[in-house]
């Protein structure tokens, strides 16, 4: 991009949060008229009132770069790009910028990679290992191929890996979900099916933040296998066979299950182990509460209560992102 374009860009997305960041880059004077703000001084951050509109935080990066932290609201949000966008200043995406564009004051293009990972890092964990990257990589090098796997996995901090909850109807798949995160998101009954379609959320377990879905339940009747092989539920002449609605749903749950980075098979106590086929494959037996002592799986949980899912929690992080990979001092290709 021409550095010596006059810009806006926003670094957060346009989903309600707390707080934006808004990168702009023009003349001081430029600057002061289009925010209604005198600047600080190079290297220093103040609080202004920008446009008239809202507190926010300036910081000056450089002569004429500034970071503006206003609220983040979709409404203010709007209205500063209808302010700034009358000014002539136009916006442009992230995209159109590298990280060293972006991040004038690094001193290196690792630094600048290093500060807009870290702006976009999902996982808390991320942010110490980010900011020691610039060491570790002075004094080790770049990351070797030994490096590499180990790197894949610490990246899902920075991007939330996929876990899908599947089994068989009543299974306790949607008392799970609700029970991780909190609220009630997807419907729970005691009749089979209740869940036609999946729902997922971010959810954070045991410090990773993981993209968490709820797929509906299948039996061996709407098997997978027959289904992605083309096998409609209603060639069948079984009236107890599923609909067309439902194997959409199971069609769709299996894609999810194919591009998952983990899938928890869970099965009620009187179930069998859902057949899913898949890499990673973490067993958990649900509604431990009315479950016997000698269950087949170490892992035993009951959503309703809340025992098990701190262990539940701690199994999934290990399986992600060991504890291994954040204890080591070697470099990490993010």
């Amino acid at each position: 991009m021409n550095l010596e374009q006059d810009f806006a860009c926003w670094l957060t997305t346009a989903a309600s949060g707390a707080v934006g960041v808004l990168h702009m880059r023009a003349q001081p004077e430029r600057l002061c008229k289009t925010l209604s703000i005198t600047l600080p001084e190079i290297g220093r951050a103040s609080l202004r009132r920008i446009c008239n509109l809202d507190e926010a935080l300036v910081l000056r990066v450089t002569e004429n770069t500034i970071i503006v932290t206003p609220h983040g609201g979709p409404r203010l949000r709007q209205r500063l790009v209808r302010a700034i966008g009358d000014a002539g200043i136009s916006f442009v995406s992230p995209t159109e910028l590298t990280p060293t564009e972006i991040f004038m004051e690094s001193t290196s293009d690792l630094e600048a990679r290093m500060l807009h990972t870290l702006a976009r890092a999902v996982s808390a964990d991320a942010i110490a290992l980010l900011l020691a990257q610039p060491q570790r990589w002075q004094k080790f090098g770049a990351p070797t191929t030994s490096d590499m796997p180990r790197s894949k996995r610490l990246c899902r901090l920075i991007d939330p890996p996929t876990v899908v909850i599947a089994g068989a109807p009543n299974a306790g798949k949607s008392t799970l979900f609700n029970a991780l995160l909190g609220r009630t998101a997807a419907v729970t009954s005691p009749i089979a099916g209740t869940t036609r379609d999946f729902v997922s959320a971010n959810i954070e377990l045991a410090g990773l933040v993981c993209r968490v879905v709820d797929a509906p339940g299948f039996t061996e009747k709407s098997s997978l296998k027959n289904i992605l092989r083309g096998k409609k539920l209603s060639d069948t002449n079984s009236s107890s066979f599923q609909s067309d609605i439902d194997q959409a749903a199971i069609l769709r749950a299996q894609q999810e299950i194919l591009n998952a980075d983990l899938v928890i098979a869970l099965a009620a106590p009187n179930q069998t182990w859902p057949a899913i086929e898949h890499h990673n494959i973490l067993q958990v037996r649900s509604m431990s509460d009315i479950a016997s002592t000698n269950s087949d799986s170490p892992i035993q949980i009951c959503a309703l209560t809340g025992a098990g899912l701190i262990e539940f929690a701690q199994a999934v992080r290990e399986n992600l992102v060991p504890a291994a990979d954040l204890a080591t001092d070697r470099p990490w290709q993010f």
